[in-house]
């Protein structure tokens, strides 16, 4: 096997004999398909192959949303009927991929394999209809969204302005050792609070802290148990002490 990269080719140190030459080149054809040739000590040989073009290209780039390059995720083409065809390419460095041989005058479909491609939960558009005319297709780009690896709780707390000071919330990993606080946040006017980046495929237990003395006021602390599955889950409470 001999890769061209420049023309002419030329083939030195033969031995005399028979060779069997045979061009391959995907998207194109090429006449004669292929060739016997004996070579003769002292002598040179030359032949002259035809190539046509039968086969198109398509090119693209896969970015995130805020525009960062993505290699290795893998571009589906795929066409139904006369048009039936299925070829993949996969993203370079730069997110650049490069689909070859489809045929012209045949509409396909671009689309993003997720099943193929390491952490990527969906990609937008989730495909692009392309026409394939006589030359490549360009620009057939897409944005793609990883999977997930941490997870965000947030919430709002309905209580009354005089108790927000006196009252904290705190999130327990009941997946971790038994009782472990891992996280606490002051309440403030907003009465929202956020706990960002926890780990996934945890059971938390949210609660609230409160600096009120059970003798002045009745209140029930709130118990909420939360599976971390997803990018966040946002939970709303209410905490109502009563004076005695």
């Amino acid at each position: 096997n001999v890769k061209l990269d420049s023309l002419p080719l030329v083939l030195t140190g033969l031995v005399p004999g028979d060779y069997y030459i045979r061009p391959i080149m995907k998207e194109y054809q090429f006449t004669p398909s292929s060739k016997m040739l004996t070579i003769t000590e002292g002598l040179e040989e030359l032949i002259e192959l035809q190539a046509e073009r039968v086969a198109y290209s398509c090119y693209g780039r896969v970015t995130t949303l805020n525009k960062t390059p993505q290699a290795d995720v893998v571009v589906e083409a795929s066409g139904t009927g006369d048009c039936a065809l299925l070829e993949e390419g996969v993203t370079g460095p730069e997110g650049e991929y490069r689909i070859r041989g489809l045929i012209p005058n045949c509409p396909i479909t671009v689309s993003v394999r997720t099943d193929k491609s390491d952490n990527v939960r969906r990609a937008a558009p989730p495909s692009k209809q392309v026409m394939v005319a006589d030359e490549d297709s360009t620009s057939v780009d897409f944005i793609i969204f990883h999977e997930p690896t941490t997870f965000d709780i947030t919430g709002y707390i309905e209580i009354a302005d005089e108790f927000i000071q006196s009252t904290k919330v705190i999130l327990v990993d009941d997946s971790r050792e038994a009782g472990k606080k891992i996280h606490a946040s002051q309440l403030d006017q907003s009465r929202l609070f956020i706990f960002p980046e926890m780990d996934l495929s945890h059971v938390y237990t949210l609660k609230l802290e409160s600096a009120l003395s059970p003798s002045m006021f009745n209140f029930k602390i709130p118990d909420i148990k939360i599976k971390s599955e997803g990018p966040f889950q946002h939970i709303e409470t209410t905490f109502n002490p009563i004076r005695k």
